[in-house]
């Protein structure tokens, strides 16, 4: 059974997900505020949180400051700040989703099946793909630069297989997103802007001057350049 933490500090909308979702059959706790979350977070295992922004004591931009770079649980963030700029933040901040309110059940429920497969990649046999002194082995998940393993989130790590499993070929903006995010998306580009450019930072020599991931003009990305630089074993 999954384990979802809300922390949310309108009373009504708390109640109303966490019967949403324990109907839904996950185990499900509560925080009314930032300071109880946080405490939480540091106290309890989870595989998902549900996070406000404008949260009482200590705000959600708080505590996805504590959370980032580190492993934890995937992180969806609920605001009634929907626009461009909090989105991006959010996402840079180590989110993996933005929900803007007011939001349907179908739709909560959606996203957060979809941080959870994301979270539990279909592993299995695969090869191994090269590129240069970076190694994404897709059986196992694990990726290394020069022998070193590299951390990467399940939606960092979701978005790379993706990319890995087609060196040499551009990846459109719309299949990215769904194949990473869920069929419901395709417009959301800023989602992977950001995404991409945690990638960079983690696996490129020179994130300004990627080679790894490479830009594909206004059509997508792509892993590596086309030709013998990328192979897989």
């Amino acid at each position: 059974m999954n384990r979802i933490l809300i922390v949310e500090d309108d009373a009504a909308l708390r109640s109303s997900i966490r019967s949403i979702l324990e109907r839904n059959g996950y185990e499900v706790r509560v925080a009314g505020d930032g300071a109880s979350g946080a405490r939480e977070l540091q106290a309890g295992i989870y595989d998902a949180v549900l996070l406000d922004i404008g949260l009482p004591y200590v705000d959600g931009w708080q505590i996805l400051s504590t959370l980032e770079g580190k492993r934890g649980p995937s992180v969806i963030v609920i605001s009634a700040r929907g626009g461009e700029e909090d989105k991006v933040r959010a996402l840079d901040l180590g989110a993996d989703d933005y929900l803007a309110k007011p939001f349907g059940a179908d739709e909560l429920l959606a996203r957060i099946r979809a941080v959870l497969r994301r979270a539990q990649p279909m592993l299995g046999p695969g090869p191994a793909i090269r590129n240069g002194d970076l190694t994404i082995d897709l059986s196992t998940g694990i990726v290394s630069r020069a022998g070193v393993d590299v951390r990467l989130s399940p939606t960092e790590y979701g978005l790379l297989a993706v990319l890995a499993r087609h060196p040499g070929q551009v990846v459109d903006h719309r299949t990215l997103l769904r194949e990473v995010w869920g069929p419901s998306y395709g417009d959301e580009r800023n989602y992977l802007r950001t995404f991409i450019q945690r990638l960079r930072l983690k696996l490129e020599q020179d994130p300004k001057k990627p080679e790894i991931i490479v830009t594909a003009g206004s059509r997508g990305y792509m892993f590596g350049q086309s030709g013998p630089g990328a192979h897989s074993t």
